[in-house]
């Protein structure tokens, strides 16, 4: 019933937001990055410490019942949105904002009060807990529809996540509680990644819950700044012994990684990093320096794939927003990021939405470069092609910024595939259009092309999108479906910016299976997955054509720092009474 009202809903809600726009509020003011007091370095013998403690409390962790895992969850609920604001206030200080407040950092927190309240629902149904329904494919592999469930359908209204079962594996759930009378602990690395709040969190709470470990999450340099706020937020947890946050570089890194005491480590960041830790400085054959497992998350070369077919004006400047919020979402610097728009080079429409794209990333303001090393690949990309746009708007001045503190949006038309950039991921504001010729503008012809330019050419298997319209979803749905199947990425995201398929949690997140750990790629791991299917390949998120109201992750919402707070409460606590402070205010977006 609840799907069925959210489908229908979305013209209803179309109408509403166009009706609110004159009565939106206006952009935030710019402000510029103030940077953050950096904290010392845990010393080895705090680190010591905290290892014995852990290993001390991981014969507890292992034996916790599902339902007082459950309850400790929820109070960590509690106590994290207690804490997300005064988080995204820091964030703001460390990394500025450009027209949304808080909003686009305190929203980094509803994936994980949102994941918290799943894994809560998940202990409660002893690891095993009912999706919407498991189908199989004509060719025997098992999709578990997984969200939205509930008023959830009301929120997302149109939208279905799956999770696609590994080829020839069944769909069974929670394997580890499944086996829990054998109570082995064991203790966990997270080293955090540098760039967002939620994948810290979510990797820790993925290493508790569906790994069964007692965790040491070690800050990355670059964010060390949150580390006091994880901490605070999953206080719960922290007070029983199960987690501990510590800081410091690579000497940190090394002496935990290294540790006997530490049997799996997480790994959120680049390949090189992984390649550092697992091989070092020796050839990537025979035996690694690190013998230990190592799951990994790294980056991706993310294509944005439109599908040629009959597109009005207001299409086009509707998935112009939807590829630059793709794009500019924490200022370039997510594994998630638009990186290709991949286009059919003889569509009709192609010229009038590169154009779309163009206007609306030059409307955009420039970001600081706040992350390390951003400019000098910025200036790495700019030297590497002929005729790149520096596109976007000046930082106000009464903001205090000069021009050497921000970068302007980088875009580069018309490319063919050969002269496109595909095996560097940029990480920063990047944008490559891809021309794919000889399709003849004819769907199933462009996505079978497009497909294996994404899998054969694109460095990186962990996130894509495709946006294909009604006309073409209908006339060519075999295809269609077809596609989704071949492209060997973690998470597919159907008409919608592939951050979302992140943000979700009962989706998978991580790399498509099968990279070595001598060529690992995006990684070899899935995180998320709230559900605790045993055996996933990926995740497919269908959204539909045109999704009201005006996206949470669009850089153009006008009241992001207003929705997101009872965005955060209503995925929390899922009820009419607390759809209707984020309904009435994404309205106004």
């Amino acid at each position: 019933m609840f799907r069925l009202f959210g489908s229908w809903s979305q013209p209803l809600l179309g109408v509403l937001n166009y009706a609110l726009g004159p009565v939106k509020p206006a952009y935030k003011p710019v402000v510029l990055p103030k940077g953050f007091t950096a904290i010392p370095a845990t010393s080895q013998a705090e680190l010591q410490g905290i290892l014995e403690s852990l290993d001390g409390k991981k014969q507890a962790w292992a034996v916790l019942p599902a339902a007082e895992r459950a309850e400790l969850l929820r109070e960590t609920l509690k106590t994290t949105i207690a804490v997300s604001k005064e988080a995204a206030e820091a964030a703001e200080a460390a990394k500025g904002s450009y027209g949304f407040g808080i909003g686009e950092e305190w929203m980094c927190w509803l994936p994980v009060t949102w994941g918290l309240r799943d894994l809560a629902e998940a202990l409660d149904a002893g690891g095993t807990p009912a999706p919407n329904a498991a189908t199989q494919r004509p060719d025997g592999q098992w999709v578990v529809d997984t969200f939205p469930l509930g008023m959830e359908s009301i929120f997302f209204g149109g939208m279905r996540g799956e999770v696609w079962i590994e080829p020839g594996k069944p769909p069974s759930q929670g394997a580890l509680y499944r086996r829990k009378a054998a109570g082995k602990g064991s203790v966990a690395l997270v080293l955090g990644a540098g760039n967002q709040t939620a994948v810290a969190a979510m990797d820790v709470l993925h290493k508790l819950v569906v790994d069964d470990a007692v965790v040491v999450c070690k800050m990355n340099p670059v964010n060390e700044w949150l580390g006091p706020f994880l901490r605070r937020a999953f206080a719960p947890l922290v007070e029983a012994g199960f987690f501990e946050v510590v800081y410091g570089g690579v000497d940190v890194g090394t002496f935990l990684a290294h540790h006997m005491t530490v049997e799996s480590i997480h790994l959120t960041g680049s390949a090189t990093t992984f390649d550092a830790l697992v091989w070092g400085k020796q050839p990537k054959v025979g035996k690694p320096l690190l013998a230990k497992r190592v799951d990994a998350e790294l980056g991706c070369v993310t294509p944005y794939i439109v599908v040629p077919g009959a597109w009005t004006p207001a299409d086009i400047e509707y998935y112009a927003d939807e590829i630059v919020a793709g794009m500019v979402h924490n200022a370039g610097h997510n594994c998630t990021k638009a990186e290709l728009l991949v286009t059919a080079a003889e569509w009709p429409l192609r010229d009038a939405l590169v154009e779309a794209v163009r206007q609306r990333l030059a409307r955009e303001p420039r970001r600081v470069a706040w992350y390390p090393g951003s400019e000098k690949r910025a200036q790495t990309f700019r030297s590497s092609l002929p005729g790149i746009e520096a596109l976007g708007t000046a930082v106000p001045p009464e903001a205090g910024a000069t021009p050497q503190t921000y970068l302007p949006w980088l875009f580069k038309a018309g490319l063919s595939p050969s002269e496109a950039r595909t095996e560097t991921e940029n990480w920063c504001g990047v944008l490559q259009e891809v021309a794919l010729p000889g399709t003849g503008a004819d769907p199933e012809r462009f996505m079978e092309a497009a497909v294996k330019f994404a899998n054969e050419r694109c460095w990186g298997t962990l996130s894509c999108s495709i946006m294909v319209s009604p006309d073409v979803m209908q006339e060519h749905a075999d295809a269609v479906d077809a596609a989704v199947a071949a492209l060997r990425y973690g998470s597919v995201n159907v008409n919608v910016a592939s951050m979302l398929g992140f943000c979700i949690p009962r989706l998978t997140w991580g790399a498509f299976p099968g990279n070595p750990i001598q060529d690992i790629g995006s990684g070899n791991c899935a995180v998320h997955n709230t559900w605790m299917l045993d055996h996933p390949q990926k995740s497919v998120l269908w959204a539909p054509w045109r999704y009201y109201p005006t996206h949470l992750w669009s850089s153009a919402n006008r009241n992001l720092e207003g929705t997101v707070p009872g965005a955060i409460d209503f995925l929390a606590y899922p009820s009419i009474f607390t759809l209707v402070a984020p309904a009435v205010a994404a309205l106004r977006g």
